[in-house]
Order: C-alpha cells, then structure tokens, then sequence
C-alpha cells in the first residue's frame, strides 16, 4: 500500500502519433515507447476506430469565406469555427475528418477539404485517392497570436495535462464534457503485477494524519481483498469493485482555454471539494506563470 499525493503536469508534444500515443498509454498505464512504435500503435487504435484517444490532438484551419460558410452548415460539435479579424478558422481533431469518410457526400468532401492541408504522414492514414490538391491551409495559432483577438485564441487553444488524482476527482471531472479525456483503467490494470510495484496506491486524503489510524486500516483491508480476488481467479474488472474512490487515478485532460477557465471557475469555489480544489489549482497556476491566463 503507498500513499502519494496529487500532482499536475502539462504534455508538450507537436507530434500528432507521439502524443496520441502518450495519451493513450495512459489507459493501460504502458512506459513511452519509440516513434515508429508509436505509428503503428496509433495506427490500430484508429482502425480499431478507437477515435477517443485522437481528440488530444488538435489542429487549426485557415479557411476562405466561401469554405468557413459551407462548414457552419454543417453544424458538427467536433469543430470550432472563430471569425475573427479577416480570419476564417476551424480548430478540430482528426477524428471528425476520420469518420465523416464514412458518412454522407457533403460530410465526406469537407472532411477531404481539411484532409488536404495536413501533413503527409497523417494523409497515409487515408486512401491515397482521396486525397485532393491543397484546398486550405494550417494556421499556426502560436505565431500568429497578434492576429486575432484574445477570445479567439481562448476558443483554438487547446491543452492536455496529467493528472494524477483519486477517482472522486475523476468522477466530477468528467461531467465536463466538452473535454476529452483518457483515464487509467482499473478493468485492465491488475495492480497485483510487478509494474504496479505489487501494490495499490491511494491518494493521502485532507485530514490523513488526524484518522491515519481509521485510514490504514481501510486501505490495508481494501489491498488485501483486491489481491485475494485477483488470486482466487477474478479478473481484474471483477476484482475492481472492492476498491475505493480514494484510490490514485491517472487522467489526461485536454480542452481549450475557454473551458479550462470554467472548470477554474467552478473547480477552485470555494463550495468545490477539497480533493478537486486542489489538482484544478495546480493546473491553473501552471497556466498564469506560462502568460496565457491572467490571475
């Protein structure tokens, strides 16, 4: 049994297979591999059409008039469309463009519009046949900043933290649903195993050492029922139903700035919850000390 404590930290990676990859490690709690590993990784989930995991990544469109018209109609949620300061741009993830091959023709060619301006080791996820001549292009949000207003580049900014937490915490977390998330999974992690260090990890509550007594023995009977499931032949989604809200959950969370300011809003209140008040701190402090938000 270990107790740690809760923790926050930013993934800062521009490679579209490398930081799916991450995201979608975390799930299965699986160490970083290399590059090309992770192609090929990223490559199943996405014909596995495991498209949750792609949503971390996000890429943002420079579009003409006529073009940022033609995609308003058709009303997607995966799509954020800003008009600001002569900009026409459209800010998603690749899995809309992924499944809109799928759907009807007018769905289908706005995918192949955006398809058109993405790199070509994303474009050879695609029949090569598909692909159409440039019809737009990508904006780079963190250079051209200065062109568009604060409240546009708060809609287009996305970022993904780590978050390391009990499962209260994830609970309200997910309510949330403009996020996207990938969560440590305790239907496949068997936490009896070597790489979990044969143990069950617990967050250290508030108020640990005034019940550290009451608390012990509850996470000690919880770890012990756990491992005496697991060794009577249970799996581990049947072996998880003895284990506590208090225990260390994984997450990564991406979302815009807009919305992170929401969850800050309403996270941090002082009416939240202790547990969640203080991971959405770390989250917000990290934020304001890099300039994009102001305290």
């Amino acid at each position: 049994m270990k107790l740690i404590e809760n923790s926050a930290r930013r993934i800062d990676l521009d490679d579209f297979y490398d930081k799916v990859a991450t995201v979608a490690h975390n799930c299965y709690q699986v160490k970083d591999k290399d590059h090309e590993s992770n192609i090929l990784f990223v490559k199943r989930l996405i014909d596995s059409r495991h498209l949750a995991m792609v949503e971390h990544f996000r890429f943002v469109f420079s579009l003409s008039e006529e073009q940022f018209v033609r995609f308003e109609k058709e009303h997607c949620p995966f799509y954020t469309l800003v008009n600001c300061k002569g900009h026409y741009l459209l800010g998603t993830s690749l899995r809309p463009i992924i499944e809109h091959f799928d759907g009807c023709s007018c769905k289908k060619e706005n995918a192949k519009i955006l398809l058109s301006a993405l790199p070509a080791e994303i474009q050879n996820l695609f029949p090569k046949e598909e692909i159409l001549p440039p019809c737009c292009s990508l904006f780079d949000l963190e250079k051209n900043k200065d062109q568009i207003c604060e409240k546009a580049y708060e809609k287009l900014h996305f970022e993904t933290y780590h978050l390391i937490t009990d499962r209260g915490v994830t609970h309200e977390l997910v309510r949330h649903r403009v996020c996207s998330f990938a969560q440590e999974s305790t239907r496949y992690c068997n936490y009896t195993k070597d790489k979990f260090e044969n143990s069950l990890t617990f967050m250290k509550p508030l108020g640990y050492e005034e019940h550290k007594e009451t608390y012990d023995t509850f996470y000690k009977a919880c770890e012990e029922a756990y491992f005496k499931l697991i060794e009577e032949g249970c799996r581990p989604d049947e072996a998880r139903s003895v284990l506590p809200n208090s225990l260390k959950a994984s997450i990564m969370v991406t979302c815009s700035l807009e919305e992170w300011k929401i969850i800050f809003a309403l996270r941090m209140d002082e009416h939240a919850h202790p547990d969640i008040r203080r991971v959405t701190k770390l989250v917000h402090d990290d934020i304001v000390q890099r300039g994009l938000l102001h305290d």
